[in-house]
């Protein structure tokens, strides 16, 4: 229990210093200071900050399988991802046009692969697809994300992610399920 409010503390105080600066510019010294730990307390639980970023992403990505498990669509499961973005603006620009972009884009598609192989894997029980076709809708899907993303912050993010998100859900309302119906309907 004390390791996790250890990490939560780092996590925040990660999170409140991205605010106000990119990614690159913030430093473990500052984080500790943020939240009143030492520097050897940091390096106890994380290498360097890319390892911040990649925990929570982990977080994030078992909570939403646990959703998925659950019942819950994929898309109310990843809600949460793009409604945290929407909220904090300044944390998405000081990540998303930081020098470290690209890296941050690769975490993103790495942890929407994760999260739609889990989809697909529970949706095609009793009845998987080839890996070729699973590959080819796992590569649509995280470039798409990385794509909405993108676009949002290239305009400045002036609308709102989350809308932007659920217009899209909405215009492709049940391609999922089509696409994995597609691909055992036409098996080559």
């Amino acid at each position: 229990m004390k390791q996790q409010i250890t990490k939560n503390a780092i996590e925040t105080a990660f999170i409140r210093l991205l605010k106000d600066r990119y990614f690159e510019k913030v430093m473990v010294k500052d984080i500790v200071e943020e939240c009143g730990l030492t520097r050897n307390t940091f390096y106890y639980y994380y290498e360097d900050t890319y390892n911040i970023i990649a925990d929570i992403l982990e977080r994030e990505i078992r909570e939403i399988e646990q959703k998925i498990d659950e019942g819950c669509s994929l898309e109310q499961a990843s809600v949460d991802v793009f409604e945290f973005l929407g909220e904090n603006p300044k944390v998405a620009r000081h990540l998303f046009l930081s020098s470290k972009k690209d890296d941050i884009y690769q975490y993103i598609r790495s942890a929407v692969e994760i999260v739609l192989r889990h989809w697909i894997d529970k949706m095609t029980q009793g009845n998987p697809i080839n890996e070729r076709d699973k590959k080819i809708i796992l590569n649509m899907y995280k470039y798409g994300v990385q794509g909405l993303i993108e676009e949002w912050v290239q305009h400045g993010m002036k609308y709102s992610l989350q809308q932007e998100v659920e217009r899209t859900q909405v215009l492709f309302m049940n391609s999922f399920e089509q696409v994995i119906h597609n691909c055992n309907g036409n098996k080559k």
